[in-house]
């Protein structure tokens, strides 16, 4: 023990030698009792501070004073004597913080509303105001001499029954609050409050409703309170209210999509550190100097405003936590992300060290002997000298990583810009000789038209604001050299400026195009190739986001991975919030239906998988409408229930049939599904407001087809066919699954049993997946007369085409026209196929059992061959004749061309002889 009480006395002269507050805290008698309490030794959880009775402003004043001079003297020495570290000093310091704000608060408060009354909020119950600390209190990491950044909001506004407004309550007790911490009396200050950061800065209200509060950062919120507000947190007062605003604000600190604007700004930012490091001779600052604590916070921060909309582990305020998680994301390289850890520590532990001296609130390095020496101890160095090459070294680091922040894509600029002042004249000067004859010398085809284009858009956009100006002045001229390189370039601008006038007046997607050259670049060749692309993108802007972040190695997105994705950008909205869950689900299919269409453009993946993806997108959306729906039900009405009246599960299913059901779906394809329901005949839901079970599952079905059809501003998810349903328009829109039985098995045509080859369950009840399955297969298992199926099969297939091959009727409906063959409905075409393998199925179901069990022509087609139905390589021919078209029908649709229309044709050639063998009725 003796031995201990040694080691404390050195620390403690060694520690006063180093800090003038120390050693002078220590000669007085506060001082002894600290070190008899034996706080030196132990973490602090709490200061457990409590008001005297009868408490006055002054003694309040006086204690609040008395704690905080107590606690800094305890910290100062668990940190210089490195008891503790960095992390736990910062905490201890946020925390004393903290609990005088609360103290405080709290006294004030009682005071105030024993003189005025007690404000309240809806339920009457008090209104107590809600204390936001920003800045390194937010994010609890205060040093030894912080300035603490506060903001005061309360509930809601009204009037006392003194008849002052509450907005006068509590401007007077924030004012209160400020006086009691940050006014020099006996004792010093507590804490230097600054209100600075609050809406419309010292010119703005001391205190603001969380309305108005709202309505300014809706209207007027600026870049910069981006910045602030990372940090911020519920420090004190009403902190359920405090967090709330907080999770309110989130989405304007931290953007959905990766945010160029954010990356022009920060970039801004960055050049007026740089210039203020050089207009105010910084170097002996810490902070403030170049490679000091600004730049570090300033690279992480960075990094957060940019990816933290939707990653949501980049959300922290702790910046030691931050570089973490930039660590295990990789943003930078594990090198720098140490080097940029250790300075921070390293300047933060200096900082400290130079304000603990004389508790001042200072970073720069001291100028005398004296400051030096005790400086250089504090930090383990034997001479001053050598503490300075070490800081130096680190300053270095910090610096080169600063330096290289969001420079990559100015470097690109520049390599694609080279040479590009033409262009620049050309989008300013359009009415000028050197511009018609630069344009008819690119390539365009009709040089006036293409000029005409130009001066239409800037009479379009002549009223824009100045920062929107000059992005599109940026890019234009980019946009103009990058169209000339393309096979059609008046085509391809005309494209490109119908998306620039769809967003101009957004013009955040003019940021994102000027900082992301790639996704620029991608997007002009994409519209170069595909019209659909171009229309899908100006119609829904945010799809300019998918342009980014893609690898052209990359392999598609698995289901299971869709899936995460879709899980992932729904959680962020609570279950009630319908319309945003309905958004989240327009824009998870339009972006990755845009993906889907790229890598088919471009030839990265088949047809074949390209309808893979777009069938499990919309089994994906299915069930979450279904949940969706679901829920909105159960919360009006309850869950059905059963024949005793007890809650039973939600037994509904979407069976999907056509392209959805063969695993075919294409690009703006419906969706033909029937909709089934395996609830009690006889039962009601349990619920304040019951209705028949028969009732419920009717308006869940009508729930599921308004939030897959209706319109918003994200467009809408899926048309819907529902006419395979028993009886057709005619028939209810849910059906039992017993009546679905019965209707299949006695009363259904044979074309609604060749659909059923196609049909599954895609969405809903697991239970009434294998219920349906086991009705599919029994009812395509049935024993029929062959002849008789042929000519049902026959009379079927020879109306349709009557009625919809464009080969004989021009004005029929019809998906792809080429070279004068209808591939949808023409003879030897898709629906051909569609009818062979159909007939087969239902001819040979009842022998061959795993006919019943695909629905897609590729594994049915393998089967007909493997049992000796059709020969092997009839199979293969109809299998790639079956794909080729449905390729073409792709890029129709895509807008893409074909190499060759031959090979179509010669694939007819061999189907219709096919036909003929199995399907002539007099074979």
């Amino acid at each position: 023990m003796a031995g201990s009480a040694e080691v404390l006395d050195d620390e403690i002269q060694r520690v006063a030698q180093q800090s003038e507050f120390f050693a002078s805290y220590m000669e007085r008698h506060e001082g002894r009792a600290l070190l008899e309490s034996g706080d030196f030794l132990v973490r602090r959880e709490s200061l457990n501070l409590t008001l005297p009775p009868d408490c006055t402003v002054a003694s309040l004043d006086r204690m609040l004073r008395d704690a905080r001079n107590r606690e800094m003297a305890r910290i100062i020495f668990r940190d210089q004597t490195r008891r503790a570290d960095l992390v736990e000093t910062t905490r201890d310091l946020s925390r004393l913080a903290d609990e005088c704000l609360e103290c405080a608060l709290q006294f004030h408060y009682e005071d105030l509303r024993m003189e005025w009354g007690t404000p309240v909020n809806h339920e009457g119950k008090p209104q107590q105001l809600a204390v936001l600390a920003l800045g390194k209190l937010g994010a609890n990491e205060l040093n030894l001499s912080s300035d603490i950044d506060l903001i005061f909001l309360y509930d809601h506004a009204g009037e006392l029954e003194s008849g002052r407004t509450y907005q006068e309550f509590f401007l007077k007790l924030g004012r209160s609050l400020i006086k009691s911490l940050d006014e020099p009396g006996p004792g010093g200050f507590v804490f230097r409050v600054d209100m600075r950061l609050r809406p419309y800065g010292e010119s703005g209200a001391l205190v603001m409703s969380r309305s108005a509060m709202e309505k300014y950062f809706v209207e007027q919120g600026r870049e910069w309170e981006r910045y602030a507000f990372i940090k911020a947190r519920a420090a004190a007062g009403d902190l359920v209210l405090g967090q709330s605003f907080i999770e309110w604000l989130q989405p304007f600190v931290f953007r959905k999509h990766i945010d160029y604007g954010a990356i022009e700004s920060l970039r801004d930012m960055k050049q007026l550190i740089n210039q203020e490091v050089k207009r105010r001779a910084l170097e002996t600052d810490v902070k403030l100097g170049a490679g000091g604590i600004r730049e570090v916070e300033f690279i992480a921060q960075a990094q957060q405003l940019i990816w933290g909309g939707h990653r949501p582990e980049l959300r922290q305020r702790r910046l030691l936590e931050i570089l973490d998680e930039l660590e295990a994301g990789s943003y930078f390289s594990d090198g720098e992300v140490a080097e940029l850890r250790n300075a921070y520590i390293f300047l933060r532990n200096t900082e400290h060290g130079i304000q603990a001296e004389k508790d001042q609130q200072t970073q720069r390095l001291p100028v005398d002997e004296t400051g030096q020496s005790r400086l250089a101890a504090v930090m383990g160095f034997s001479t001053y000298d050598d503490f300075l090459l070490e800081l130096e070294a680190h300053r270095k680091r910090v610096s080169h990583i600063f330096a290289g922040l969001m420079n990559t894509s100015e470097s690109e600029r520049e390599v694609l810009l080279e040479g590009n002042l033409l262009w620049s004249r050309i989008w300013h000067e359009p009415e000028s000789d050197l511009a018609r004859e630069h344009i008819a010398k690119s390539g365009f085809t009709d040089p006036e038209q293409a000029l005409q284009l130009i001066k239409d858009l800037q009479t379009d956009t002549d009223d824009l604001q100045d920062i929107a100006d000059d992005r599109l002045a940026r890019l234009m001229p980019v946009i103009l050299r990058l169209a000339s390189r393309e096979e059609m370039p008046g085509v391809v601008l005309k494209r490109c400026i119908d998306l620039i006038e769809a967003i101009t007046r957004r013009s955040i997607y003019l940021a994102f195009l000027n900082e992301n050259i790639d996704a620029l670049q991608r997007m002009v060749r994409l519209f170069a190739i595909s019209p659909y692309v171009a229309t899908q993108i100006a119609r829904f802007p945010i799809l300019l986001y998918d342009l980014t972040d893609w690898e052209i190695e990359q392999e598609p997105a698995s289901k299971a991975q869709l899936e995460q994705r879709l899980n992932e950008e729904l959680g962020q909205f609570s279950p009630a919030d319908l319309e945003s869950r309905m958004d989240v689900l327009r824009t998870f299919k339009h972006s990755v239906g845009l993906k889907i269409a790229m890598f088919e453009l471009l030839d990265l993946q088949s047809t074949m998988k390209a309808s893979d993806q777009l069938t499990a997108v919309a089994e994906l959306v299915l069930d979450q409408a279904v949940e969706l729906a679901a829920d909105y039900l159960v919360e009006r009405h309850g869950c059905p229930g059963t024949e005793t009246g007890e809650a039973d599960e939600i037994k509904f299913a979407v069976i999907a049939y056509g392209k959805l059901g063969g695993f075919e779906l294409g690009y703006g394809s419906d969706l033909d599904v029937v909709f089934i329901h395996g609830g009690s005949s006889t039962g009601s839901t349990v619920g304040e407001k019951s209705v028949h079970n028969n009732v419920f599952y009717n308006r869940l079905g009508q729930r599921v087809v308004h939030i897959l059809t209706s319109l918003t501003r994200f467009g809408s998810l899926y048309e819907l066919d529902l006419r395979l349903r028993p009886d057709g328009n005619s028939g209810p829109l849910v059906v039992s699954l017993a009546g679905y039985e019965k209707y299949v098995r006695e009363s259904a045509w044979t074309w609604e049993i060749q659909a059923l080859v196609r049909a599954r369950f895609v969405a809903g009840s697991e239970r009434l997946s294998e219920a349906f399955s086991r009705i599919r297969r029994s009812v395509l298992a049935q024993s029929r007369d062959a002849d008789q199926l042929r000519r049902d099969v026959i009379d079927m297939r020879e109306k349709m085409r009557g009625h919809l091959d464009t080969n004989t009727q021009p004005t029929g409906a019809s998906e792809v026209l080429l070279s004068g063959f209808d591939l949808k409905q023409g003879v030897g075409a898709i629906v051909d196929i569609e009818f062979l393998v159909q007939y087969l199925v239902l001819r040979y179901g009842a022998s061959i059992e795993p006919l019943t069990e695909w629905t897609d022509k590729v594994r049915l087609l393998d089967t007909l061959a493997s049992h000796g139905v059709i020969e092997r390589s009839e199979a293969a021919l109809l299998q790639d004749a079956y794909i080729a078209y449905r390729r073409a029908v792709h890029f129709e649709r895509l807008g893409g061309e074909l190499s060759s229309f031959e090979g179509l044709i010669a694939y007819r050639e061999q189907v219709v002889p096919i036909w003929h063998r199995y399907l002539d009725i007099e074979g």
